[in-house]
């Protein structure tokens, strides 16, 4: 049984090439995090005060472990910058109010501000603890 597409008719292909598009970032997203600390599972990001602007807040091991943590007020170090880029283009890309979550490879988390971003390297995808602990 195949799912049922969330699309209306009329936007399917505008939908599809965005779910292609998402695609893309999530592999390059995959590539740089490997690049940086392969142990990064999931990304997760909070909006800024920016229009539509993210900033990574929280990376996790495949079973929930925190891994690291950005401090908000400072701007991280320069070497973070294309994996910001990339989390931010994807959680903009992702539209969580017509779509289901993961359609666009991007979860909502309790507080409407953070996304979670799963890596295909992630077989379990959001660690249950993930979520959790982000209140």
């Amino acid at each position: 049984m195949t799912p049922v597409d969330p699309c209306p008719i009329a936007d399917r292909q505008v939908c599809l090439a965005t779910r292609d598009l998402s695609r893309a970032v999530l592999r390059r997203l995959s590539v740089t995090a490997a690049g940086i600390e392969p142990r990064i599972k999931t990304i997760v990001a909070t909006r800024t005060d920016g229009p539509g602007e993210y900033a990574l807040w929280r990376l996790h091991a495949d079973d929930g472990r925190l891994l690291l943590q950005f401090d908000l007020l400072k701007k991280p170090d320069t070497a973070w910058g294309a994996l910001t880029e990339d989390a931010s283009f994807l959680a903009r890309l992702a539209n969580l109010h017509t779509h289901p979550p993961g359609y666009f490879y991007v979860h909502p988390l309790p507080d409407p501000r953070d996304v979670a971003i799963p890596l295909p390297s992630n077989p379990r995808g959001l660690a249950p603890r993930t979520i959790g602990t982000l209140q």
